[in-house]
């Protein structure tokens, strides 16, 4: 399951880049067709986010290992106290697991929540927005006329 979790976001974390530069110009609105995925990369979140990337990296960062390293231990040291019929080793490691599952999934949901706004916010001001068609009177290659540009 967190597999496929940690998977789903990496994947949800893609930011549409041209090839020849790694950011855009924020007043540039040029459609480009040759277009790539890469991953929103720490040097793009740092350059334009600063601190705020990186504590929302920070907070994520502590969720996932309270999630995924610290309650796996507490939970086999609960197990440990089961087997051994030590009660007091088997309470500690129920509050511990419990405990890092209780704090954990708050951190690793706001961090998450945090830079897929940056995500967000990056893609509409930076991406590439297709032009609208528009007819226009005017010069054409032709001489004076009705222009339809797009």
């Amino acid at each position: 399951m967190m597999a496929v979790l940690a998977i789903s976001t990496s994947l949800s974390a893609q930011v549409i880049v041209r090839e020849e530069s790694q950011l855009f110009e924020p007043d540039e609105q040029i459609y480009d067709p040759y277009l790539y995925l890469t991953p929103f990369s720490d040097a793009v979140g740092y350059s334009i986010y600063g601190s705020q990337y990186r504590k929302a990296r920070a907070t994520r960062s502590w969720g996932t290992n309270l999630c995924l390293v610290s309650a796996p231990l507490f939970g086999l040291f609960a197990l440990s106290g089961i087997n051994n019929e030590n009660d007091a080793v088997a309470l500690i490691g129920a509050a511990g697991f419990a405990g890092s599952l209780i704090a954990g999934i708050p951190l690793w949901r706001k961090g998450r929540k945090q830079l897929d706004w940056m995500l967000d916010d990056y893609v509409r001001r930076y991406a590439p927005k297709p032009r609208a068609a528009n007819v226009s009177i005017g010069a054409t290659d032709n001489g004076v006329g009705l222009a339809l540009r797009f």
